[in-house]
């Protein structure tokens, strides 16, 4: 009965394979409509797992924390829609991670099984495979969002600080960052999509722009925000904040630069030191052998 149910196993594997390759490609979408997903084409080799493995990729949400705080949506937001720039492309990824987990548990148990004496080895390595491509996509987004988070305030400064000379000479708020975003950066391209959204949608126009925003709890960012609105309502004061919030923002990053110096001054010193002691090491090496091609002479 066990080489019987092997054998069907295997005749429905290959079918699947076979007529995968023989229809045309799938496009996965979650079953939640949402605005963000546009489709993305997946391998014909994955197509017949689609169905079998969707009902293992729907629960996977409730294994992530970050699903449970935030949708997907919204971080795909904050990430600046890299390294997927639809909800479809992570289903998609996740989709391919656990199809390669159940290829490597099979090829583990009938391949290596055998070669061991028993398939648990390789059924095991194949789970853990499968489990690392179902948290993998969560994982390259939180360290996309943490990435661009750290571009995002760094060029923040550099904006505001130009900006400032702007508004000094009498631009408006819109007209003075909007020269001062000219140039790239995570930062100049976000204010460029808030004062687009806030010329076409008013204040919906800054709420949608925080919400692509790597952090929208940021308090520097939030200072910000508290300034457009009262630039835009025509209160006055703007350029004494916007001031204020350079200043404060500057002696942030110059502790934060610090801290970092702080933390690798350790193993910098200690990188020093064995360099010292194996270029010693070597003069001594070559003195002993009887040359002195190393010291220059």
């Amino acid at each position: 009965m066990e080489d019987l149910a092997a054998i069907l196993a295997g005749g429905v594997v290959l079918g699947g394979y076979w007529f995968a390759f023989l229809r045309r490609r799938q496009t996965v979408r979650p079953e939640s409509p949402d605005p963000l997903d546009r489709g993305t084409e997946i391998p014909p080799w994955l197509a017949p797992l689609y169905p079998l493995l969707w009902p293992i990729l729907t629960g996977l949400p409730a294994l992530s924390g970050g699903a449970r705080r935030e949708g997907l949506p919204a971080r795909i937001a904050r990430s600046g829609y890299y390294p997927y720039a639809t909800v479809s492309a992570v289903w998609a990824d996740r989709l391919r991670g656990l199809a390669l987990g159940i290829l490597g548990m099979l090829a583990g148990a009938f391949l290596l099984g055998p070669a061991l004496g028993s398939p648990l080895p390789g059924v095991l390595a194949g789970t853990v495979l499968g489990v690392y491509g179902l948290i993998r996509p969560e994982r390259r987004i939180e360290a996309a969002i943490a990435d661009r988070r750290r571009r995002f305030r760094s060029n923040m400064l550099v904006v505001l600080a130009a900006a400032r000379g702007f508004i000094r000479s009498g631009r408006a708020w819109d007209d003075a960052f909007s020269r001062a975003a000219a140039g790239d950066g995570v930062f100049a391209n976000w204010v460029r999509f808030l004062i687009a959204r806030y010329a076409a949608r008013g204040e919906a126009g800054l709420r949608e722009a925080m919400l692509h925003a790597p952090d929208p709890r940021d308090p520097y960012l939030v200072r910000f925000m508290d300034a457009v609105r009262l630039a835009a309502s025509g209160g006055a004061g703007f350029e004494i904040i916007l001031a204020t919030l350079v200043e404060d923002l500057g002696a942030a990053m110059e502790q934060e630069v610090a801290e970092r110096v702080t933390a690798v001054e350790p193993y910098v010193l200690g990188a020093g030191i064995l360099a010292i002691i194996g270029y010693v090491g070597a003069l001594f090496l070559q003195m002993m052998t009887g040359t002195e091609s190393m010291l220059g002479f």
